[in-house]
C-alpha cells in the first residue's frame, strides 16, 4: 500500500510452503499512520433484510489482500448512522444471469478483458476488467456492521445486511473490512506487497489491478474480533468464519479461494474473501464441488 510499512512485517525470505506475516489495518490505502480497529459488539436492530496435497498450513498472523476500500478505511461508526442508501432497497429473488463470455481473443499479454457490469464475470490471473471499470450503484455501508468507508452495489446491500443479521441472530458478530477498491486502490495494494515481499509471493496473495474481485463491487472481505478484525487464516476456524462458510451461500455469497485450492485459483486460502453472485448461482457453485473461478469457466 503507498506510502505504508507495516511496523510488525519481517523481510525474511519465504520458503515455498510459507507466506509473509501482514498485519490488514497497517496497509490500508491512503493511511498516514496505523489505526486502531474497533468493532461494536452488538448489531444494530434496525439493519435491514433484504470461499490434499496442495494444501498448506499458514500462520494465523498471515494477511492476503489489504483491506483497502474506496480511498481510506477506519474502523466501524458508532450506532445512530444514516442509513446505507437513501431508497429503500429490497431483496430480490430473480434468477441472476448467466456467465457472460470475455473477448474472444486475449491482449498481447495472454489476459482477457471481460464486459463491466455483469455480476458473473470470471475475474483470475487470466481475466481482468478495464481500468476504467466502475460498477453502477455503488452505496455506502454505515453503522457498525462495515469499517467506515466500505461500499458495495445496491442489488448487494440487502443480502449482506441479511447475512450479517441472520449471524447476528445467532451470535456472530460479523464485520466488513473491505469491499469495493478501484483499479487504482487494488494498483497500490498489489506494489505494496510486491514492494515488501517480491513479485512470487505478491501474487499468491494479492490480484493485479484490474484482476481483483472487488473491483465489481459485489465481493467483501469478512473479520471479527475474535481475531482483531484481521484478514488472516485462522478465521476460517473462529465461529464467524465456520457459519459464513456454512451459510454463505443461502445469502448468494460464494467463498471465492477455498482451502487447498491454490494451485487452481492461484491464490492462496481466504476464509474471509466472498463474492456475490446471487442465491441461485451461488447453490450451483456449492452443489458442483468446483471452485467458484472454475464454474464461471465451464
Amino acid at each position: 500500500m503507498s506510502g505504508a510499512t507495516p511496523a510488525s512485517a519481517t523481510s525474511r525470505p519465504a520458503d515455498p510452503g510459507e507466506l509473509m506475516a501482514v498485519p490488514a489495518r497497517a496497509i490500508l490505502n491512503g493511511m498516514q499512520g496505523s489505526r486502531t480497529l474497533a468493532f461494536a459488539a452488538l448489531l444494530l436492530p434496525f439493519l435491514l433484510l433484504a470461499c490434499g496435497d496442495g494444501r498448506q498450513e499458514v500462520d494465523s498472523t498471515v494477511v492476503a489482500r489489504s483491506p483497502a476500500a474506496g480511498d481510506e478505511a477506519s474502523p466501524p461508526s458508532t450506532p445512530g448512522g444514516e442509513p446505507a442508501s437513501d431508497a429503500t432497497v429490497e431483496a430480490s429473488h430473480a434468477a441472476p444471469p448467466s456467465p457472460v463470455a470475455p473477448t474472444a481473443t486475449p491482449n498481447a499479454d495472454g489476459v482477457y478483458i471481460v464486459p463491466c457490469g455483469d455480476i458473473l464475470v470470471p475475474l483470475d490471473k487470466l481475466h481482468r476488467l478495464e481500468e476504467d471499470c466502475e460498477p453502477q450503484g455503488l452505496v455506502l455501508l454505515t453503522g457498525d456492521y462495515a469499517f467506515e468507508g466500505q461500499r458495495v452495489t445496491e442489488d448487494v446491500l440487502p443480502h449482506l445486511l441479511a447475512l450479517i443479521e441472520a449471524a447476528a441472530a445467532e451470535g456472530h458478530v460479523i464485520a466488513v473490512v473491505s469491499s469495493y477498491r478501484s483499479f487504482e486502490t487494488q494498483r497500490n495494494t498489489y506494489q505494496y506487497h510486491v514492494d515488501e515481499y517480491g513479485l512470487e509471493q505478491a501474487s499468491r496473495v494479492s490480484a493485479r489491478p484490474g484482476h481483483s474481485e472487488h473491483q465489481l463491487g459485489t465481493t467483501v472481505d469478512f473479520s471479527s474480533a475474535a481475531v482483531g478484525h484481521e484478514l488472516v487464516e485462522a478465521f476460517g476456524r473462529t465461529p464467524e468464519g465456520r457459519w459464513l462458510a456454512e451459510h454463505a451461500h443461502e445469502y448468494g455469497f460464494v467463498l471465492s479461494y477455498p482451502e487447498g485450492m491454490e494451485e487452481v485459483t492461484g491464490y492462496i486460502y481466504e476464509p474471509w474473501h466472498f463474492r456475490w453472485v446471487g442465491r441461485e448461482v451461488a447453490a450451483e457453485v456449492r452443489a458442483s464441488g468446483l471452485t467458484l473461478g472454475q464454474f464461471l469457466l465451464r
